[in-house]
């Protein structure tokens, strides 16, 4: 993932941006598969009504409390979840340091292409995992009856499209 560009507050703000929006769409997808595997279970189980406040209350859960309760729960396969253990590092990185490490390195060309393409590193990681949920999540779906072939075509484009 090289990257070649002008060391400026706004690619640092951008890149940050991008990456922190889609640690929260991976938040959102986990919360979400945690309500469905773990809450909800099959099929008009409860009402639509319970349902979301499972997924409130699921909602506010931080990244690694999420990933927590599907360890607990065993929602994920065990390749999953190391991944989304290690990846839940990364992302503290990049909320509690990776600014500071930036400005220690500052005047340093290569440390910033190191920067960047570690920022990059976890949005694109974020991503993948996302993608990575929603496909266990359709597969959960169909274990339980329901038919998830026209979403599984979406998402298998998605994911085609990111790789």
């Amino acid at each position: 993932m090289e990257t070649r560009r002008a060391v400026t507050k706004k690619n640092i703000e951008a890149l940050h941006g991008e990456a922190l929006c889609s640690i929260q769409i991976l938040e959102d997808a986990l919360s979400h598969s945690i309500t469905l595997k773990k809450d909800v279970k099959h099929p008009h189980k409860m009402s639509k009504e319970d349902a979301s406040l499972f997924l409130k209350k699921n909602s506010s859960c931080t990244l690694g409390k999420a990933i927590k309760i599907a360890k607990e729960e065993y929602l994920y396969s065990d390749v999953l979840q190391n991944e989304l253990e290690a990846f839940l590092s990364e992302r503290n990185w990049l909320v509690h340091k990776s600014l500071l490490e930036y400005l220690d390195k500052a005047c340093v060309m290569s440390s910033n292409i190191e920067f960047f393409d570690r920022i990059e590193g976890v949005a694109h990681k974020a991503k993948l995992l996302q993608l990575t949920i929603e496909a266990d999540l359709m597969k959960f779906s169909e274990s339980v009856g329901l038919d998830m072939s026209k979403i599984r075509e979406v998402v298998t484009l998605q994911i085609k499209s990111s790789s």
